[in-house]
């Protein structure tokens, strides 16, 4: 529920803040004197479109705040933990929308900077806020689909739909994507197998070229590299003055006096490390003297190899693992084009039977919403008629939602296909006897609609599941009796929510379990809207007022009727 609403700057709410309590909670006041503000800040904080012109003259800015209670809102409080929100253990959400003459206003929630469609997200599931003007979502072509399949518990079937909608277009994209990279396949394939061929026919080694450098620079000086091996070689490991004889003996002599002293055996240490390393770097150039005589048609052999990958690596610009990866990739897309006429047969018949799931799913859909449609419309006309429309005809009128560029074919029918099925529902009404019926958003008034859409929020139906409801001077055009259901309905909405009813009806005014007045007052130069909790003896002359304003009739009469409006009231507030 609300717990305080706090306005700034917004028109003539200088500072204006609002404590809130459960059940019916009613504003009165004179016309202008600022109630519709209090539906403007809410709209505000349920996502609504911010006009600057909201800012009060004078000004550079202007804010609504809103101090919502989660404690019986699971819902809420698992679809803000799901947007990355915390909500404290208090359970607390603040909601905070400010608002610039210059630049981009700004959105809070719990005083972190959030964006605007987080706003709609987590507000919209807070408040909604119902007056004449804002009863477009009647107009809205998805309002009346989506009140019938509440109303019919069709939010199973349609979930499955969006899902296998959501499959089979994958599907589509999928088969599509691959339709194309056939046919550029096909274009490519010629060139393809040649440049496989080509790799494949020069058996790549990506370690191959340092190997031939090696071989080839050796070839191509190997009467200097040999003369130098070989007198290194000598010089290390042969004759009795070689270098590995000569550490031999140190270290013979050393190990003489081995344990004497620590510095020596260090020194014999390395001498005989010496050793060793000379006389593996004997055998090494050895080996090598071993391979140093190359036939030179082996080397021609080997600078054509060579010649060959420089030649590759020019051509495909790609180094020696680059060339291999491109074999092994050529390979691969060669081999799924020979599979391609087999996959795109299998992804085709995956795709129509994806699709056949989807018609099925749209038509199911259909016949449920025919064969349910005529007992929702009758319920909703009978719980709405004694709200001042005693001749009421509700009917829903389902079609199919015909496209000749739709996705699919539904019954014989191509469709334009949404998550909500294939078909286009329309409510309609008929008010007055003898009249035809037609879309309920064109044919009904303002007030007309204000009540129907009471009724069926009233149902259950509609934005019926929202915490915190208002409903914009709802009883407009109705006398004081044709009220007094409309103020019964708002009743019952109050016991599963918290309901505002903006109204300059007595009866309604009476039933409510709490009381605010807002009126203008003056502020210096400046002129601002007030806020004030009635009670007692105030809340009896407001009602009195309502009844027939000051100065008018017989005073004494009003407050007796005001008296005896609030009387049974109090009892039924006590219950609610």
């Amino acid at each position: 529920m609300l717990r305080q609403l706090r306005v700034g700057n917004v028109a003539l709410a200088a500072d204006v803040a609002v404590s809130l309590d459960e059940g019916l909670t009613v504003l009165t006041g004179e016309t202008g004197a600022g109630k519709s503000m209090i539906a403007g800040a809410l709209g505000l904080l349920a996502g609504g479109r911010a006009d600057r012109d909201l800012i009060r003259s004078g000004e550079d800015e202007a804010f609504v705040e809103g101090v919502f209670d989660l404690a019986d809102h699971p819902e809420v409080r698992a679809a803000c933990e799901q947007a990355g929100l915390r909500v404290g253990d208090d359970a607390m959400l603040v909601l905070r929308r400010e608002l610039r003459r210059e630049g981009r206003g700004r959105v809070l929630i719990n005083g972190l900077v959030s964006s605007q469609a987080l706003l709609e997200e987590i507000g919209g599931r807070l408040v909604a806020v119902q007056s004449q003007d804002q009863q477009r979502r009647l107009a809205l072509p998805s309002f009346a689909c989506d009140l019938l399949d509440g109303a019919l518990d069709l939010a199973g079937p349609r979930a499955t739909l969006v899902r296998e909608l959501a499959e089979w277009r994958e599907l589509e994209a999928e088969l599509a994507e691959r339709r194309r990279e056939e046919a550029f396949a096909r274009q490519q394939l010629d060139m393809w197998s040649w440049q496989a061929r080509e790799l494949d026919q020069a058996r790549l080694d990506p370690d191959e070229p340092g190997r031939l450098a090696e071989r080839i620079a050796v070839g191509r000086g190997a009467r200097g590299l040999t003369e130098a091996a070989g007198f290194a070689r000598d010089a290390l490991a042969e004759g009795s003055e070689c270098a590995a004889e000569r550490l031999g003996a140190a270290a013979a002599r050393l190990e003489r006096v081995a344990g004497t002293s620590a510095r020596l055996d260090e020194v014999l240490r390395l001498v005989l490390d010496a050793q060793a390393a000379a006389e593996d770097a004997a055998r090494g150039l050895e080996r090598f003297l071993d391979n140093a005589d190359l036939d030179p048609a082996r080397l021609d052999e080997m600078e054509e190899r060579q010649a060959l990958y420089d030649e590759l690596q020019r051509k495909y610009r790609r180094d020696v693992p680059g060339l291999v990866a491109l074999r092994d990739d050529l390979a691969g897309r060669i081999a799924r084009q020979d599979g391609a006429e087999a996959d795109l047969a299998e992804l085709g018949r995956r795709c129509d039977a994806a699709r056949a799931r989807v018609e099925a799913l749209c038509l199911d859909l259909r016949k449920r919403r025919q064969a349910g449609a005529k007992a929702v419309a009758a319920r909703a006309a009978e719980r709405i008629r004694p709200l001042s429309l005693p001749d009421l005809e509700l009917t829903f009128r389902i079609e199919p939602a015909v496209d000749a560029e739709g996705e699919l074919a539904v019954a014989g029918k191509r469709c334009r296909v949404t998550g909500r099925g294939a078909d286009r529902v329309v409510l309609e009404a008929r008010t007055n006897r003898g009249e035809a019926a037609g879309d309920v958003a064109r044919i009904a008034s303002g007030g007309e609609r204000s009540r129907i859409y009471l009724g069926l929020v009233a149902q259950g139906l509609g934005d019926g599941d929202r915490p915190v409801q208002l409903f914009d001077e709802i009883d407009a055009g109705l006398g004081l009796e044709g009220a007094v259901p409309v103020a019964g309905l708002l009743q019952e909405l109050a016991r599963r929510g918290q309901v505002l009813c903006i109204t300059h009806m007595p009866t309604v005014a009476a039933r409510g379990r709490h009381h605010l007045k807002v009126a203008k007052a003056a502020r210096g130069d400046r002129t601002a809207v007030v806020v004030e909790r009635l009670e007692g003896e105030a809340r009896l002359q407001e009602v009195a007022r309502l009844l027939g304003g000051d100065g008018a009739g017989d005073a004494a009469g009003r407050l007796a009727y005001a008296a005896e409006l609030l009387g049974p009231a109090q009892v039924r507030r006590e219950e609610a």
